[in-house]
């Protein structure tokens, strides 16, 4: 029976089966069939294997900027602050909950439970049909003063500049008034989870037109760990090159864009990780 290219030019993402077919075929691993005798679907090893380039190739992503990384959002709607005319107070938003300006706590509202690091904030006055603006992040710690009048706000109606510290977000100042705010972040991961009886339908790989370099760091990743790191230098050159392709393309998506990049004041402290 001649093999059918799991990966066709049009996919654009993979399920862990056809992941898993294309990582068998790269190991020689099919000889009593497609279901391999090595990374078999109902081996835990298997799943250990997955997950931990799965997990590898999201950093990997994360870090050279391509767009098959995921990014989430959310709004989160906080109260109205006790304290507002102190520029130098903070309030922060927690996995525990809110603090405001006053240091009174709420339980309610938390961060999103899957964030890892936030990437830019936006707020606007909830309940008004207007457009959210974009919050100003602070590297290297937040001052004792801000700008209380941008984008039409006034003197105690907006929050001023963000910093992420301690797992938590900071932000100075206080608003007077209840505040949505938009959250931009890198979400955890969960696990891929090896389909079962009750749920048979393999888990989908949702990082886009990176199936290839996932199967191929899977088939490294095993030879390596069976056979030492000289056995799996073909399929290691492999993987370098398809990753290169990657960046490459997302350099030339960046490269025609018309929107100036944004920089990055110090390297990310936070890797992406399980749930």
């Amino acid at each position: 029976m001649p093999l059918v290219d799991p990966f066709p030019g049009s996919k654009v993402f993979y399920s862990s089966d056809e992941i898993l077919e294309y990582a068998r075929f790269l190991i020689n691993d099919m000889q009593g069939g497609t279901t391999g005798q090595i990374l078999k679907s109902d081996d835990p090893r298997t799943w250990v294997v997955l997950n931990l380039c799965y997990g590898r190739l999201a950093n990997w992503l994360e870090d050279n900027n391509v767009e098959s990384a995921m990014y989430a959002e959310e709004i989160i709607s906080v109260p109205a602050s006790a304290v507002y005319s102190d520029p130098s107070a903070q309030s922060r938003l927690g996995y525990d909950g809110f603090d405001d300006a006053s240091g009174f706590h709420y339980d309610e509202p938390t961060m999103p439970e899957s964030l890892l690091e936030p990437l830019q904030l936006w707020q606007r006055a909830t309940g008004q049909n207007v457009p959210f603006y974009e919050m100003k992040q602070k590297l290297g710690g937040l001052g004792n003063s801000w700008n209380y009048g941008w984008n039409g706000g006034t003197y105690g109606s907006v929050y001023g500049e963000w910093e992420f510290r301690e797992n938590s977000i900071y932000i100075l100042g206080g608003a007077y008034q209840p505040t949505d705010i938009r959250i931009r972040f890198i979400p955890s991961l969960d696990k891929l989870a090896q389909p079962t009886e009750q749920n048979p339908t393999p888990p989908t790989i949702w990082f886009a037109k990176a199936g290839e370099c996932l199967a191929l760091w899977i088939a490294y990743q095993d030879v390596k760990s069976r056979m030492g790191a000289n056995a799996a230098a073909g399929l290691k050159a492999d993987l370098d090159e398809e990753k290169n392709i990657l960046a490459n393309r997302a350099a030339k998506r960046e490269n025609r864009a018309q929107t100036r990049r944004r920089g990055y004041g110090f390297s990310r402290q936070r890797r992406r990780t399980w749930l």
